[in-house]
């Protein structure tokens, strides 16, 4: 429950009972009782403010959650930005049944996670009914793109402190975990075998080739020496992604005799995620694969042009990132094509013999065994 605020100067004198961006919401002196987060947070976004006294803080603490509602919406890394919290918040209110609002491409990293009831497809017409009857609903969009001061922060904290929660004290606690099934696995074992690779032998290594948006790209000429290299040193390389230009029916014959696993478009994202939980190492730009395989605790290397990783990547672990950084970096924008050319600088001052010395590092560093990868039943 907040105690929200229309500042004059912006909204004038609000007649009685008046509603500015949602019916559930009333004025009466230019101020208003907020019931709900989501609500608190599409009329703070707008101007108003939250004058909540600590009484109301206080309250909040005690209040009983039966049904929750949470928008995870954006890119898959965003999506999975709000898992932390969500465990918190189940482990507070052991009771409340928990549902995920979010886009269908993102659905599926939410399979399997045992401390949320459902999820449904972000659409107006499907939530709607589903925030009214909600006790509470949580919305942390922005956080990385939009809202300024959560910007300058980890979006896990930024989810945490936008919602008054204490960030757990166990750093494991505040990053995203994926759940592969033992059928998943396996699966993903079999299918890997069809490609010449063994799990139980080999050291395997995933390149993930784009981002969300070009500009945090890293240039494929880059991609083929590093693939080369690995191959050479008896690694076995698979790259992963979902550009159709880069799948092995639109590559040249040069590349496509390279010797890399080329899965390109070529599988779905919960292969994807059995895959990197069988993999070594994961090398790849800032995007959804980085957090999936940070998730799994697959060591993993990132690479950072837009964005400081120093704010992406705190709670990370068996990581390190590598971070391209002309002047003009960190401009924290998500172009379609940076304004600097393409592939945008930063990602092109990203050497990949750099690279294969960090990946190197990490794969002595930790070690996996064939017990922590295997499905096992």
């Amino acid at each position: 429950m907040y105690l929200l605020y229309a500042p004059r100067e912006k909204f004038g004198q609000i007649p009685p009972g008046q509603v500015l961006f949602s019916n559930e919401v009333k004025f009466y002196q230019n101020v208003a009782f907020c019931p709900k987060f989501y609500w608190k947070k599409v009329h703070t976004e707008n101007g108003c403010r939250d004058i909540s006294p600590n009484s109301f803080k206080r309250l909040r603490e005690k209040k009983q959650l039966r049904t929750v509602t949470i928008f995870a919406t954006g890119g898959i890394g965003d999506s999975m930005w709000a898992m932390p919290f969500v465990r918190a918040l189940k482990e507070k209110y052991p009771q409340c049944a928990i549902i995920v609002v979010t886009e269908k491409k993102n659905a599926e990293v939410w399979k399997n996670i045992p401390y949320v009831v459902g999820v449904i497809q972000n659409a107006f017409w499907n939530v709607a009914g589903v925030i009214r009857k909600s006790d509470d609903v949580y919305d942390f969009g922005g956080i990385a793109t939009i809202l300024k001061k959560q910007m300058k922060l980890d979006p896990i904290e930024a989810t945490f402190k936008m919602a008054g929660f204490p960030l757990p004290k166990e750093k494991s606690a505040c990053r995203p975990k994926l759940i592969v099934t033992i059928d998943e696995g396996k699966a993903a074992e079999r299918f890997l075998k069809t490609k010449d690779i063994d799990v139980k032998k080999d050291k395997i290594i995933c390149i993930g080739l784009e981002a969300s948006t070009s500009n945090r790209h890293w240039p494929f000429e880059y991609v083929k020496l590093l693939t080369k290299q690995l191959i050479h040193e008896q690694y076995k390389v698979i790259w992963l992604g979902k550009d159709k230009e880069h799948s092995a029916r639109f590559l040249d014959e040069e590349t496509n005799a390279m010797g890399a696993v080329n899965l390109c478009n070529e599988t779905s994202l919960r292969q994807c995620i059995a895959i990197l939980a069988l993999s070594d190492l994961y090398i790849g730009p800032n995007s959804g694969l980085m957090v999936i395989a940070t998730s799994l605790m697959t060591p993993t290397v990132g690479l950072f042009g837009a964005f400081n990783p120093k704010i992406r990547t705190k709670f990370y672990e068996r990581f390190e990132s590598i971070w391209g950084r002309p002047k003009c970096a960190p401009c924290n924008q998500h172009w379609t094509e940076c304004p600097e050319g393409h592939p945008a600088p930063c990602m092109k001052m990203i050497d990949p013999k750099n690279v294969h010395a960090v990946s190197l590092r990490l794969l002595k560093l930790y070690p996996r065994h064939i017990l922590e990868k295997l499905p096992i039943e």
